[in-house]
């Protein structure tokens, strides 16, 4: 187990390291979708999507894990004070640990049912919805014959003239904050420039706090923020930004 662990670091350190040699050496090019790429787009769009599941954890779980924490603490309190049994209190931190781990299977169902909803849409067919369409494009970052990132834009009946929506920028783990997602937006921008668009928008969520540091450095501006729909998630908030062009 111990050689697993290891061998599986190694490998992480070694691919790091290969896209830290990558930007250095400027050898990123971004270029546009080919059907080839599909199941590497859908692949690092996963990944990314997977790892975001330990971020909204870290958002929705402090809440929680304080109210256990009081009541456990007052519920210890009556158990001193009126003697109950040890018991009590012991199934009462059983109750605690059940709830948190049935909010954590909630948190990992909703967001693999976003992962599959994306697989199942506009990700099951890259070809159709982003490179057919008037308005829509997607990009890959590639680095010796390996796709490495990937964003779309996307413009539909329901925006109005002049506006698109950036969607799916997703960089595999191995390769974020080396500047990839940065030269993704680049080349976003200068062909939503190209096309004479007035204004992009995006959503995010706050979990996602280095993608709300881009967007911000590239000028967009937050419009609007909304609460998850399920009660138990209402920490997770989701962030509207805009950019005027």
């Amino acid at each position: 187990m111990k050689m697993k662990i290891t061998s599986s670091r190694a490998r992480e350190e070694s691919s790091a390291r290969q896209c830290y040699q990558l930007l250095n050496s400027n050898n990123v090019q971004v270029r546009a979708f080919r059907t080839e790429d599909l199941h590497k787009c859908q692949e690092i769009f996963t990944q990314g999507m997977v790892q975001l599941i330990s971020l909204v954890l870290r958002v929705v779980f402090p809440r929680y894990i304080w109210l256990t924490s009081a009541s456990s603490f007052f519920v210890l309190v009556l158990v001193v004070l009126f003697q109950w049994r040890s018991a009590v209190f012991l199934l009462y931190i059983l109750i605690c640990a059940i709830t948190l781990s049935m909010l954590y299977i909630h948190v990992y169902i909703e967001c693999w049912k976003f992962i599959n909803s994306c697989l199942a849409t506009d990700l099951k067919d890259i070809e159709k919805v982003y490179m057919t369409n008037n308005g829509c494009h997607m990009w890959v970052a590639e680095w010796n014959g390996k796709v490495v990132g990937m964003v779309g834009l996307v413009h539909n009946e329901n925006q109005k003239p002049g506006m698109a929506e950036l969607q799916r920028m997703s960089v595999s783990p191995a390769c974020r904050r080396m500047g990839v997602a940065g030269k993704l937006l680049d080349e976003l921008l200068n062909y939503a420039k190209d096309q004479r668009l007035e204004r992009l928008v995006l959503t995010t969520t706050n979990a996602q706090t280095p993608a709300i540091r881009l967007y911000r450095k590239y000028g967009f501006k937050l419009v609007a923020v909304f609460s998850h729909p399920y009660k138990t998630l209402t920490d997770l908030q989701y962030h509207c930004f805009e950019l005027q062009l």
